[in-house]
């Protein structure tokens, strides 16, 4: 069986591929913060990369950006994207998907990042969700799975997603995009701005960026070392080898992203559908016992969230999920954002600690791999 973290490794003479998606499914959902998502990480990428950029309608000089004046009242000017190769329709994300599969050399990494606006499916109990794309079109968990099945197996993908609903997209790592399906052959790990069922910051109309509170703002920042106004982002340093990794960028979300997201990444995928221990099972386990099973940034991000939510004491865990099990789990109270991160959290670190238990030495490999590739930062050049 491939082994991706063989291809993870030998990664840094290679510059990435970079596709970027962006923009509402219409003119009043295109608002400006989405369209500063895309010029904010179109500047942080390392500059011998020439990224492939979709938005709205794919025309920079037509007034599709909405945005509010100092009236408070919407207007709309053209995009300030320096470049902006087609619009973010079906087709375009599908071709552009295909093509940049075609051109790519071996064990070259893929870095997609999609900025807009997510819509749930229900029926497949979140497990489809998509991408909202112009003209009310859509990309579906899915379509970009599907889309993914044309690489060359040796290729490492990573999908940051900052969209509503956006944690489904961490079912790619299965075949299909099928939860229930088999695991994928492929070096593929992601970050989400929420979970399958939530929404997500990050569609405001507002202009000052000095403002905007979303997963892209602290991720990005913090991976960089650079926030979107240019201030310099330090403090998720949290293992001390001098660098920042997305899993780092994570955790660092978790403690401080001060808005309604629920940040997910693949290794909290793996794990539940690996792992199925029942959750009042999970949360017997004494608070001392998980900290000591986490990463660096997981211990780091476990107490901060203790210490924001005023859970203390040994059995702090069982606390927690009893205040989550009252709780709406779209609510979007501080409290409850907090809540689901700190039990989302404390269940992955627990159910890690079970995989690596586990007899099937391939799986534990595997996930070790996907370990290796959310460690990496697609910003160090």
């Amino acid at each position: 069986m491939l082994s991706l973290l063989a291809l993870a490794l030998p990664l840094a003479a290679l510059p990435q591929k970079v596709l970027i998606v962006g923009g509402g499914p219409n003119l009043s959902h295109n608002q400006v913060a989405i369209e500063s998502n895309v010029r904010y990480v179109l500047r942080m990428l390392p500059k011998d990369i020439t990224p492939r950029v979709l938005f709205a309608d794919g025309d920079a000089a037509s007034k599709t950006v909405l945005f509010e004046d100092e009236k408070h009242q919407s207007q709309y000017r053209s995009s300030e994207i320096p470049h902006i190769d087609g619009p973010s329709r079906y087709d375009t994300v599908k071709t552009e998907l295909l093509n940049l599969a075609g051109d790519l050399k071996p064990k070259q990494p893929v870095f997609l990042y999609f900025t807009g606006h997510g819509s749930p499916n229900a029926q497949s109990q979140f497990a489809n969700n998509q991408f909202d794309l112009w003209k009310g079109e859509a990309y579906t968990v899915k379509d970009l799975a599907t889309s993914l099945q044309s690489y060359p197996r040796d290729t490492p993908v990573t999908l940051l997603m900052v969209e509503c609903f956006s944690g489904a997209f961490g079912n790619v790592l299965f075949e299909n995009g099928d939860p229930q399906g088999e695991l994928t052959n492929r070096p593929v790990c992601g970050f989400f701005a929420s979970i399958a069922q939530r929404p997500a910051a990050g569609c405001t109309p507002e202009l000052n960026e000095a403002n905007y509170k979303d997963f892209t703002s602290y991720f990005v920042a913090v991976l960089t070392g650079t926030s979107r106004i240019g201030q310099a982002t330090t403090g998720a340093d949290y293992n001390n080898d001098g660098k920042v990794g997305m899993n780092e960028a994570f955790a660092y979300a978790l403690i401080n992203d001060d808005s309604i997201d629920t940040p997910v990444c693949t290794s909290d995928v793996f794990v539940r559908r690996f792992v199925t221990t029942p959750d009042e099972e999970v949360f017997t386990t004494s608070y001392p016992e998980a900290l000591s099973w986490a990463s660096p940034s997981q211990k780091a991000a476990l107490e901060a969230l203790s210490m924001r939510l005023g859970f203390t004491g040994d059995d702090r865990l069982k606390q927690a999920y009893t205040a989550f099990r009252g709780i709406n789990l779209g609510g979007e109270s501080d409290r409850e954002t907090h809540l689901i991160r700190y039990v989302r959290l404390a269940k992955s670190v627990i159910l890690a600690h079970t995989l690596r238990t586990t007899v099937d030495r391939q799986l534990r490999k595997r996930f070790d791999e996907l370990l290796k590739l959310e460690s990496g930062n697609p910003f160090s050049g």
